[in-house]
């Protein structure tokens, strides 16, 4: 079988509601080889009776993981990571809509600089650099031709930012091969993505924004009846305690290729 280009790593926790958006904006615009692999992280909705007709009538492979209980961002995605066939492995969310072009504007980073090694579109809903707000469309049935136009004014164009957000993210295969999966310490309440990002980084390898890549996001569907603060704050704890050990050995001039290596997850 052809080893595809890319393959987009989808995790669904009770995403019915959002799921044929996503699929049909990307039947619709991903001209780019892909490859889907759907994470059903314990949806009690009965998304998967959608999933297995999207496995049905897509016009790409379709792979379906399902857990029993919810193993969150950073275990799903790397169930998915390992199952991924691709040249290079898409992050998406479930509750995400794409535009004219997103996957060739962010495949066109990694393939002309290899030293790049995440990249990430903008979008109306994150936090940080990839926030454009607000928006210039109205409807979702707008938003196609103004990012046609908005793709056009900023085409080949990229921005070095410190980190990604996890709702859109392109993982180049040779940045996989060498810092590893998620850190699936880190259960809800974020913080991985802003791991993954400071590993890379430490393995010598280049953040971006495609600036010609756009993508509509509901965003904040993964946490409802959850207290996402005090996941937050869980999170930040871990977060602080990791790096803290290792910029410690650092500081202190001990050998860092054992705290290197217990980076890699």
């Amino acid at each position: 079988m052809k080893r595809p280009l890319v393959s987009i790593v989808i995790l669904c926790h009770n995403d019915k509601q959002y799921l044929a958006r996503c699929v049909a904006s990307l039947r619709r615009f991903t001209r780019v080889d892909h490859e889907i692999i759907f994470v059903d992280n314990g949806s009690k909705d009965g998304v998967i009776r959608d999933l297995r007709r999207i496995r049905r009538t897509y016009g790409y492979p379709v792979k379906i993981i399902r857990n029993p209980v919810n193993q969150f961002f950073a275990g799903g995605n790397n169930q998915g990571m390992r199952a991924a066939r691709g040249k290079h492995i898409l992050l998406l969310n479930a509750d995400t809509v794409v535009t004219p072009g997103w996957l060739d504007g962010l495949v066109r980073c990694v393939e002309k600089d290899s030293s790049i090694g995440l990249v990430g579109p903008y979008t109306n809903h994150a936090v940080g650099l990839q926030v454009q707000w607000p928006t210039a469309y109205r409807t979702l049935s707008q938003m196609p031709q103004w990012a046609r136009s908005w793709s056009r004014r900023r085409k080949g164009k990229i921005k070095t930012v410190p980190w990604l957000i996890g709702v859109c993210l392109l993982i180049s295969r040779s940045t996989l091969d060498t810092v590893g999966l998620l850190d699936d310490r880190f259960g809800p309440g974020g913080f991985e993505d802003y791991d993954y990002c400071l590993r890379v980084h430490l393995a010598g390898k280049k953040i971006v924004i495609a600036q010609d890549v756009y993508i509509h996001h509901f965003g904040g569907r993964g946490y409802v009846n959850m207290r996402y603060e005090d996941l937050r704050t869980r999170n930040r704890r871990v977060y602080w305690d990791k790096w803290s050990e290792w910029a410690a050995q650092r500081w202190t001039g001990q050998d860092l290729s054992p705290a290197l290596a217990s980076l890699r997850c």
